[in-house]
């Protein structure tokens, strides 16, 4: 299925090859491709929440807010926290997370190029708010119903916030990105037009081949798609960034009810808005250790490729969550909450840009534009495609379920453990701009996933609090699936240990400081992949990463009680 290098290759073994893979059945992915759809994994990780973030008090404690309530996390855990407040509240949350992320597999991106030149980065620094928003006592009594509060807050529940960088190095050019696009252009039957010019079409999915074509890297006659530009002996040095940004919100509108200090329910509507960013760089450099071809057998040589792509997902999303919490006893809390599917709208915009450099090793017989150092430079840029409006997509994200247990000691000390149960396989699609779009591969890829958070507070001072916490989220696929190779990658485990401090000014005006470490492994990648769905060992294919993020998150809050 290898595209043929019409150098070296002669017309009988290429067509013979044309032939034989136009009866083939391709599997074509990786992170530089399927950028132009909001693919099934990417569903997977707008879907996926881990509520570590919050108040910084939330945060220190590790987010075991499911039964302790009273703190404005709770609109976005257990909506029944929200009516244990005695006073109002208003706080805002500010929160720096720095991290960084390493590929397990790469070679180092960057080697004797000054600072000032290194274009990407495998690390990133974030300032943004976690939360911010106020409960109100709206009602008090002396019977059943003792007091009514409702909340208007903002808290962050996911954040897409990663630098990945990858190299790999002396790779064979049966390996290359444009030997995968010429067998895709063969195998899918992609044409030119009569004057030889290629339209970029309205099908994003081919704008890459396109590209190729259009920047001299493959190219096409009466017999099929070759290579002319890049010889078969060429020494490939691959490169690619992937930068993601963005987050999730949610503006919760909330209310919680108090029933004699022993019972409490709550319901909270949530409305999300999503903001996600995936900037894909990938690159190529063709060297020719043994010597480059000579100008008479490849008068047109291609030093290198660039290939740029963004991909934009903006919408909202939309649920309820319903909880009650009974304390028993002063001193025990007991909490559970049910989160309802989020219903998602999003919109998407994607664009791709191609580059590359050319060097003229012989008498230029296309008679192209050539500089006065022997090279010509195709750039080519799409226009920006746009999925919105009624043609969007829409899908439902996974229902939860949230228990939890508080315990206080000696007044002065609380300890809280929570459980939530995520069920990832039950995320669905329910409309796309593409016909017949379908990820049945969900049910069988993924299942429930478990979270577990811990956390303790202590005064010891009337006015100092000290704070730890633990988040552990384990793997939401199923075992067959739990180190797979998709076209994107999707986080599998996630821990975070938390600290902090809390500091009463006055009966009115606090300060909260926190502290997170936190460890992401994702699923391995691969730049790019076409795989011989009948022979995997005719396959063209980028080596495999494996990435972990490491970040940290420092937060503070100030609040105000009246």
């Amino acid at each position: 299925m290898r595209c043929i290098y019409r150098l070296l290759a002669s017309a009988a073994l290429f067509l013979a090859t044309i032939n034989g893979a136009m009866a083939q059945v391709i599997d074509f992915g990786g992170a530089t491709l399927n950028n132009d759809i909001v693919g099934w994994t990417a569903l997977q990780n707008i879907s996926f929440t881990s509520h570590n973030y919050g108040t910084a008090r939330s945060m220190a404690m590790g987010n075991a807010f499911t039964a302790l309530g009273a703190d404005l996390v709770s609109a976005s855990l257990n909506p029944a926290g929200i009516g244990m407040y005695v006073e109002s509240d208003i706080s805002l949350s500010f929160m720096l997370q720095p991290s960084k992320t390493y590929l397990r597999g790469s070679e180092p991106y960057y080697i004797d190029r000054p600072k000032s030149e290194q274009k990407f980065k495998d690390h990133n620094e974030r300032f943004g708010m976690s939360s911010i928003g106020g409960v109100f006592s709206v009602y008090r009594g002396t019977k059943a119903l003792t007091n009514v509060n409702v909340g208007f807050v903002y808290n962050r529940i996911a954040d897409f916030n990663t630098n990945m960088l990858g190299a790999s190095r002396n790779n064979l050019a049966t390996s290359s990105l444009p030997n995968l696009f010429c067998t895709m252009a063969n195998v899918d039957g992609l044409k030119t037009n009569s004057d030889g010019t290629m339209d970029m079409g309205n099908d994003p999915y081919y704008w890459g081949a396109v590209l190729a074509y259009k920047t001299g890297l493959i190219n096409k006659d009466d017999q099929g798609w070759f290579i002319d530009r890049i010889g078969e002996n060429a020494s490939v040095d691959q490169y690619n960034s992937i930068e993601t940004r963005g987050s999730i919100g949610e503006y919760a509108f909330t209310v919680g009810f108090n029933f004699t200090d022993r019972f409490y329910l709550g319901a909270t509507l949530g409305i999300q808005s999503v903001n996600y960013k995936r900037n894909v760089y990938y690159g190529e450099n063709y060297l020719y250790p043994s010597g480059y071809p000579s100008g008479d057998d490849m008068p047109y040589q291609i030093d290198y490729m660039n290939y740029m792509q963004h991909q934009h997902i903006t919408g909202t999303g939309i649920n309820l969550k319903l909880g009650a919490t009974w304390r028993p006893f002063n001193f025990l809390r007991l909490g559970v909450a049910y989160h309802t599917p989020t219903y998602y709208s999003l919109s998407m915009f994607y664009d791709a840009e191609m580059w590359t450099a050319t060097y003229s090793a012989g008498s230029n017989p296309e008679g192209y534009d050539i500089d006065g150092n022997g090279y010509m430079y195709d750039n080519v840029r799409t226009n920006i495609w746009e999925d919105s409006g009624p043609y969007g997509w829409e899908f439902r994200s996974p229902s939860r379920l949230m228990a939890g247990m508080a315990v206080t000691l000696f007044k002065r000390v609380i300890i809280s453990a929570d459980y939530e149960r995520s069920w990832y396989q039950s995320t669905r699609l329910k409309a796309s701009p593409i016909n017949n779009l379908d990820y049945p591969i969900i049910k069988d890829v993924f299942k429930g996933s478990n979270t577990v958070r811990v956390g303790a507070e202590g005064y010891v001072l009337p006015f100092l609090a000290l704070r730890a916490g633990y988040i552990w989220s384990g793997s939401m696929f199923t075992e067959e699936y739990d180190n797979a190779i998709f076209t994107h990658t999707m986080p599998r485990k996630q821990s975070f240990v938390t600290a902090g401090i809390g500091i009463k000014f006055s009966r009115t005006v606090y300060l909260d400081l926190a502290y997170q470490y936190g460890v992401t492994k994702y699923t391995p990648f691969k730049a790019f992949y076409g795989v011989n769905v009948d022979d995997a060992s005719d396959s063209i294919e980028s080596v495999t990463f494996e990435p972990m993020q490491k970040k940290h998150i420092a937060t503070a809050t100030i609040g105000f009680r009246f």
